[in-house]
């Protein structure tokens, strides 16, 4: 029977930690995918526990079938939070959704706080009930460490795939149901065994004063999660940043506790608690600050962490580095509160030291986390928070009481010596190549590290140091992101734009002389960087009183603001990238149509060279079922990163080709974008109507927020092609579907440029640039001559318009050498590329 009730405990564990990533799943949906949504529930997720904790640190007069009744209660919680969480989801545009940070803390805390006062209140009563005749701080260590070890389970199933196997509602019923087995379970076992009251705990330590061991509990609390968020925020800068990723480096954490706590079971047979707790708090310490220096070693310098054969070698090696790096100081970690336990002394009862310091334990947590978030990152910034931690667990041993050892405070001097000769200040955060990059600005925030890199040519913003959101050099091509959509309009007064990055996207509104413009940001850090660095890039477009700027969540702040915006443009977001699938559900979809006035169009830009051909369908057809009129577009002719726009509109309403060039023509000059300056020039990168393109793509279920397929997916379909390199949907293969989608198009008119000659025609010019483009790159000599000659021939005013013709002649005079210099073809394909003015897509990768 006590076998079984240990495995229970095991299971109690996955449940927890499963419906902590569920929860913060359906509040980052919900309240939107924030730093705050996720603070505070984390906030709420262990003041649930400490409170529970702290209910039952007395004497527990039945402690099994308490126990029972706790787990059965947590199963009522989970669902009383799923069903909390879809009645909040199921209105449109909920009026408390405007209405600050208040209403969202009152929600989640109403839908976390019920189960989480259940589960924090399992360790004492099962403790107690498991303590038997000899109990032992030991034995209560090794319930602890099994607990964690089922929560790494949790993490496995909620973080590798069970909202993606059962959808998010059915993840909450499965864990309730896991709870329920367990509490069931625990009340049969009551009915045939004697549920005996709590015995006094056996420990080898002499009693100590109860107050400093409360403070080492907080305070390892607060420090163990502080490093949690400091090592996510760590691995975020090298790695690809799926939810495949970020739930390794988790799972890896959480194991590194249990076995942290297990160790402190076997030494606490034998060795003094007091001298137990000094090892795991110094130890933490020398090892928070030399895996530090580890990592930067092991990653050559936070150089980026790619896929070389596939996911699951991927995790493997993400799995291995958290391992060596994270794993040592959270090991340590772990051991600290089991010792802590043996010292409380003889005279208590398991429940309470139980109870009492993990009560302290967990509400210690909570202050880390909101401080290492909110406080140390911005203030102290990553490098100098970690070798604060390292220092604090050093302090902490000076309120260890007991019998001193005469190693002790040597042993504290050598490690503050380690902490010194390790010095992660000495590190940079940010990858740069030698000789080549030179770091202009650093901002560091809850949401990630925000870097402004001077390359040869460019200066790049980028977050989490790979993730460029955009530059100056890709000034021409980030602002058609902007005025494609806008132009597609015909008179656009007020216009919202998802995702702000460098602003020049967003420029092409006051340029195109748009009333009333709002960009949601997320990042606060983002927007600081381009207030400072890229207003001479944006038309200083943070200064201007026309131009709010929301930070938040594009979702939750889009559904809170008035109705009745004529264009909503969507940024090219990395569609695997943790937390932004939701982004690219059929819900978010739904919202921004509620939120289109009368005539309203909407543009999801898509970064084809980060997608599969799979990924493009899914979010093609879960695009198609909202919007009955919609239409593919290009934003460039690159063969290798080629960026695509899906346009939206619940009516039809047609380019009015006149009014269009008058509008273009009033640019400013900073503004202007010469593929544009002529109708035929827009009309190129038109390609086709979007059920023509949903044809001839995979059929498939749609992404939802209860089946967020993209975000589990895209990880999972990325493919490397023979010669090594990712299977993303651009090249030949783009080309083919370019031409199928035309030949489609053929036989009815453009939604939007209608039945003209004149916009068949351009759009056959665009698909054969973008051959020519692929047959230049693969060094195919006659057909990329080939489609020269019909670009050419089909719009001679658009490759005629401004200072084109003098290139025009230098890329055939280059042509003719290519033959025995393949070498320049790239510098063709750029000459072509520049005569357009369409150079530089935007980079906004992920790599």
């Amino acid at each position: 029977m006590t076998a079984l009730l240990w495995g229970c405990f095991a299971l109690s564990g996955a449940a927890a930690l499963a419906l902590e990533l569920l929860w913060m799943r359906s509040a980052g949906v919900l309240l939107g995918q924030t730093a705050i949504t996720a603070a505070t529930v984390l906030a709420c997720y262990f003041a649930g526990l400490a409170g529970g904790a702290a209910l039952t640190r007395g004497l527990v007069r039945h402690p099994l079938r308490s126990y029972g009744r706790l787990e059965i209660g947590a199963a009522l919680g989970a669902l009383w939070s799923l069903a909390l969480f879809t009645l909040c989801a199921a209105e449109p545009s909920p009026a408390w959704l405007g209405t600050g940070r208040l209403a969202a803390l009152a929600i989640i805390a109403a839908a976390v706080l019920p189960a989480t006062l259940c589960l924090g209140a399992t360790l004492p009563a099962l403790g107690a009930a498991l303590a038997g005749a000899h109990p032992t701080a030991a034995r209560a260590a090794t319930l602890y460490a099994l607990n964690t070890a089922g929560g790494a389970l949790g993490i496995a199933a909620a973080g590798f795939g069970l909202p993606l196997w059962l959808g998010v509602r059915a993840s909450y019923i499965a864990v309730a149901a896991c709870s329920g087995l367990v509490g069931g379970t625990a009340l049969l076992v009551a009915r045939v065994r004697p549920d005996a009251a709590a015995a006094p705990i056996a420990t080898r330590a002499a009693s100590a004063p109860r107050w400093p061991l409360r403070a080492i509990a907080a305070g390892g609390g607060a420090l163990g999660l502080a490093l949690e968020v400091f090592w996510t925020h760590l691995f975020a800068q090298v790695l690809h940043n799926s939810v495949y990723s970020f739930a390794a480096v988790a799972l890896v954490y959480v194991v590194a506790l249990a076995l942290g706590a297990g160790a402190a079971a076997i030494a606490l047979r034998t060795q003094a608690a007091a001298h137990v707790a000094t090892v795991a708090l110094l130890g933490a310490a020398a090892a928070t600050a030399c895996g530090f220096q580890l990592f930067v070693h092991l990653t050559n310098g936070l150089d980026y962490l790619g896929m070389h054969s596939g996911l699951g070698e991927y995790l493997a090696r993400i799995a291995g580095l958290a391992a060596v790096t994270a794993g040592p100081a959270a090991l340590a970690s772990g051991a600290v509160l089991p010792a802590l336990w043996a010292m409380w002394g003889r005279d208590a009862h398991l429940a309470r030291p139980l109870g009492d310091l993990s009560a302290a334990n967990t509400g210690g947590g909570i202050v880390g986390a909101l401080l290492a978030g909110f406080v140390a990152m911005p203030w102290l910034g990553l490098r100098a928070a970690l070798v604060l931690v390292a220092l604090l667990y050093v302090a902490l041993t000076e309120l260890v009481g007991g019998r001193r050892a005469a190693w002790m405070r040597p042993a504290a001097g050598v490690t503050l010596l380690i902490v010194a000769f390790a010095d992660p200040l000495r590190a940079s955060l940010v990858h740069l190549r030698a000789g080549d990059d030179q770091l202009r600005d650093l901002l560091e925030g809850a949401n990630g590290v925000v870097s402004v890199v001077q390359t040869d040519d460019d200066l790049q913003l980028r977050l989490d140091n790979f993730y460029v959101l955009g530059g100056a050099a890709a000034a021409t091509g980030e602002r058609r992101l902007g005025l494609l959509p806008l132009l597609l309009h015909p008179a656009p007064q007020r216009v919202a734009f998802i995702g702000l990055a460098t602003g020049i996207s967003a420029s092409a509104a006051p340029a195109l002389g748009v009333a009333d413009t709002t960009v949601f940001e997320l990042v606060p850090e983002v927007a600081a960087a381009a207030r400072r660095h890229f207003a001479p890039y944006n038309g200083d477009l943070l200064s201007r009183p026309d131009v709010h700027l929301i930070s938040d969540d594009g979702r939750r702040g889009l559904a809170a603001a008035p109705r009745g915006f004529d264009v909503i443009v969507s940024d090219l977001f990395v569609p695997w990238h943790a937390g932004a699938g939701s982004l690219y559900t059929q819900e978010m979809y739904a919202t921004v149509a509620r939120q289109l006035a009368p005539g309203g169009l909407f543009c999801q830009w898509l970064p084809l060279y980060q997608l599969t051909r799979e990924d493009l369908a899914l979010i093609v057809r879960t695009f198609a079922s909202v919007f009955p009129v919609a239409t593919l577009w290009r934003a460039d002719f690159y063969p290798d990163r080629p960026v695509i726009g899906l346009v939206g509109q619940l009516q039809t309403r047609q380019i009015d080709l006149g009014a269009l060039e008058r509008r273009v023509g009033a640019l400013p000059p900073w503004a202007r974008d010469p593929l544009l300056s002529t109708p035929r020039g827009l009309l190129m990168l038109s390609a086709g109507d979007l059920d023509d393109a949903a044809a001839l793509l995979p059929d498939g279920a749609l992404n939802r927020d209860d089946r967020p397929l993209l975000e589990f997916d895209a990880p999972r379909l990325t493919r490397l092609n023979a010669a090594g390199d990712k299977d993303w949907f651009v090249g030949a293969g783009l080309a083919d579907f370019y031409d199928a989608v035309n030949a489609r198009a053929a036989a009815q008119p453009d939604p939007l440029a209608g039945a003209s000659d004149e916009a068949t025609t351009a759009r056959r010019a665009g698909a054969l640039l973008y051959r020519y483009a692929v047959a230049a790159t693969a060094h195919d000599l006659a057909g990329a001559r080939r489609y020269e000659a019909e670009v050419r021939a089909l719009v001679p005013e658009v490759v005629a318009s401004g200072d084109t013709a003098d290139t025009l002649a230098n890329a055939e005079r280059e042509l003719a050498d290519l033959r025995a210099q393949q070498d320049l073809v790239q510098q063709h394909l750029e000459a072509l590329q520049r005569q357009l003015q369409a150079h530089a897509a935007p980079e906004r990768e992920a790599r």
